[in-house]
């Protein structure tokens, strides 16, 4: 799917501080080793997720990619279309041969990450006008 795609779900549900679908674009969107995944309920596009080659240096692993910009729309979460977007992902990744998944995580959003494998790591941080994130990863097998 390409980056465009997710714009909308990104405006709605992460960056509502931002004013129109322009602003949604990350500097890595379009890169040839970042993919982008979404999952639909009936043709709608309801959760996406970016990732992106990316290490951070808290982790040994030599082939790491990060998580970003993954959102759900509010009226479909508890209806596993996040994990549908993990689960491809994971995928695609173990084909790539990536050891580590990696993300900043949302406060609010701990308990989602828990349940799909990943480990917190550090304290909470704050990101401006965003909030309170803790770095997550997930190893890839």
């Amino acid at each position: 799917m390409s980056s465009q795609q997710t714009y909308p779900l990104r405006l709605a549900v992460l960056w509502q501080h931002k004013n129109s679908f322009d602003e949604c674009g990350l500097d890595i969107d379009d890169l040839e080793s970042t993919f982008h995944v979404g999952a639909f309920k009936n043709e709608e596009l309801v959760s996406i997720g970016t990732f992106l080659v990316q290490k951070n240096k808290k982790f040994k692993e030599k082939n790491q990619y990060r998580l970003r910009a993954m959102a759900t729309s509010p009226t479909v979460r508890g209806e596993s279309f996040g994990k549908k977007v993990i689960d491809f992902a994971v995928n695609e990744l173990q084909k790539r041969k990536v050891e580590l998944l990696w993300c900043d995580a949302r406060e609010v959003a701990l308990g989602f990450y828990e349940k799909m494998g990943f480990k917190t790591i550090g304290d909470f941080y704050e990101i401006p006008i965003i909030g309170k994130h803790k770095l997550m990863y997930k190893k890839i097998k």
